[in-house]
Parts: structure tokens; sequence; C-alpha cells
């Protein structure tokens, strides 16, 4: 009787601990995304950082080439819906085999709704215009800040360098996972702006906004999941 009570006792502190981190995770995500448009706001109406954008933007485009350019039409990709899809898929087979927690893959929708909730918000109340159409090599969409395929490419391949990390028999596959996540996030930010649909800071955003978010997500919900994998690898 003593043990069910017990059990009960920590089930309910368990949910009250889940809401609290919820709550506080929801706070995070408002904050973040109000500084986000908050920032934006001031870079639309920066005369310095407007000058910095075309600057970068011009150095970049004097140096297109057209080998350069199909290469970054084809990583542009990387930051797309097709990556997207293609990460969600793995996620879910590695659940299915067990590899990972179920509760993984239930975070990385909750990282995806969040990264895509502030870049669509931001975009809607900062409204920045993307380079001039001229300057474009592929058809872009909507306003400029933040970039999103930025942001897609930054969750995507943390969530695969995680996957990674969680199921690799040995560090250096874990590092060399980090090391490719990197150049990956990198190719797909300076794919933008070469290929002249986004400004420099549009992409800088991006990443200072979902690296944020993600740090914000994995410290409080971390412990969800550390168990389950723990129990794994002991069976």
């Amino acid at each position: 009787m003593t043990g069910l009570v017990t059990d009960s006792a920590d089930n309910g502190g368990q949910r009250r601990s889940r809401s609290v981190r919820t709550i506080a995770l929801i706070l995070a995500w408002a904050a973040l995304t109000g500084l986000l448009i908050a920032v934006g706001v001031g870079v639309t109406h920066s005369g310095s950082v407007t000058a910095f954008d075309r600057h970068v933007t011009s150095v970049v485009v004097a140096h297109r080439t057209p080998a350069l350019n199909a290469v970054m039409k084809a990583v542009t990709w990387l930051g797309s819906w097709v990556a997207l899809v293609a990460t969600g898929i793995l996620l879910v087979v590695l659940a299915l085999r067990r590899r990972i927690p179920m509760a993984a893959v239930v975070l990385a929708v909750v990282a995806w709704a969040g990264e895509n909730g502030g870049v669509t918000l931001a975009k809607h109340v900062v409204e920045r215009d993307r380079p001039p159409q001229d300057l474009r090599l592929v058809s872009a969409h909507g306003w400029s800040w933040p970039s999103g395929h930025t942001a897609v490419a930054l969750l995507v391949f943390t969530t695969v360098a995680l996957a990674v990390a969680a199921i690799a028999p040995r560090p250096g596959y874990r590092t060399l996972a980090w090391v490719l996540a990197a150049l990956a996030v990198a190719a797909v930010a300076f794919s933008r702006v070469e290929l002249g649909v986004h400004w420099t800071t549009d992409v800088i955003a991006s990443m200072i906004f979902v690296s944020a978010w993600l740090v914000v997500l994995v410290a409080l919900f971390a412990s969800d999941i550390r168990p389950q994998r723990m129990d794994a690898e002991a069976d």
C-alpha cells in the first residue's frame, strides 16, 4: 500500500514538473521570438546594417561562377522541406527500431513547431525586403528576415547529429557527425546569400534564434529522454 502511495506521489510530482517545464518552454519561446522580432525591426531601420548587408552581397555576387551557382542551388535544398521530411522519417524509423526513445521524436516535433512558428511570425511582423530581384538565382517567396532555409538546416542537422550521438558506438563517429552538421548548416547559410535571396544578417539571425531555442528545449527536457536511453543501453 505504501508503495502505491509513493508511486502515485512520484507520478504526480513528475506531472507537475513537466507542466512547469512546459510553461517555462512557452515563455522562453515567446521571449526568443520577441527578441528576434525586435532585432529585426532594428535591423530594417539601421543604415549601417543595411550597408553591411549590401556590401557582403555585392562581394559574394561578384565572385559567382557557374559551377558555384550550380552547387549552391543543390546545397540550398538541405534547408528545405525535403530535408525536414527526411529527418522526420529517420527519427520515426529509429524510434520504431528502439534505437531512440519515442519521446525524442516528440521533442523533435516541438523543436520544429517552435522554429517554424518563430520564423514565420518574425517574417510577417518585420516585413524585411529581400535582395533585389535581379540578384536572385532561385525563386523566393515571402519576407527576408529571418532565413527559413537556414533555420530548417540548423534544426535538421542538429537533430541528425544528436541522433547519431545517441546510437553511435564510437566517439569518433559522434565528432564526425557534429563536424558534418556544422559544415552543412554553414553551406546552406552561405547558399542563401550567394543565390541572392537573403541578406547576411538574415541567416545570422536564424542561426542564433534556432540555436538558443534548441538549447532551451534540451536543457528543460533532456531528462525525459536520458533515463530511457540508459535503460535501453543496459538491456
